[in-house]
């Protein structure tokens, strides 16, 4: 049986992980409520920016590219899904409100494409029946950004040509 100093020793080291915590939780919060508010702030010039470069489209017709899909005989466009999801438990709620979103997208749209990112997501869609068109499994241990990012990009972009994709959608939380 533990003698009454290693009880104190282990409630003072308890305490004090707590406190670790509880400071790593309140930078964590402050970093997130500034990413949040550089977001509102940017979000209007992206706004604009989609609707002059829409203006323009609609405007020219003599533009033509292979994203630019002007049929007017196609009533319900393919729409492209990229889900991010964790590897692991440790993010339960953003992986949760990732899902719930991605559930109600595919929900609205008639011809879904999906590719997803992390463990999770794959384990959701595939106990649920859905069907994946692209799987990106990576180790969390040494990510490579930009090599991973083309090659999400190379994939998905080859799909949206083949079957003509009007659109993509990233699913984010925030």
């Amino acid at each position: 049986m533990a003698g009454i100093k290693e009880i104190r020793t282990r409630i003072d080291s308890v305490q004090q992980t707590l406190k670790i915590t509880n400071a790593m939780y309140l930078i964590s919060s402050s970093k997130l409520r500034k990413a949040r508010q550089q977001f509102n702030a940017v979000q209007p010039f992206f706004q604009k920016v989609t609707e002059t470069i829409s203006d323009i489209l609609h405007h020219s017709p003599a533009m033509e590219h292979v994203y630019f899909d002007k049929r007017p005989h196609v009533s319900e466009h393919t729409v492209g899904y990229i889900v991010i999801t964790g590897d692991k438990g440790l993010a339960g709620a953003y992986n949760h409100n990732v899902l719930r979103l991605t559930e109600e997208r595919l929900a609205q749209t008639l011809r879904p494409m999906l590719f997803l990112i992390g463990q999770v997501g794959r384990s959701y869609f595939s106990e649920r029946g859905v069907p994946v068109d692209g799987e990106f499994m990576y180790t969390a241990q040494d990510p490579t950004f930009p090599v991973r990012k083309r090659s999400v990009t190379r994939s998905s972009s080859c799909s949206a040509r083949e079957s003509w994709m009007r659109s993509m959608w990233c699913t984010r939380t925030w």
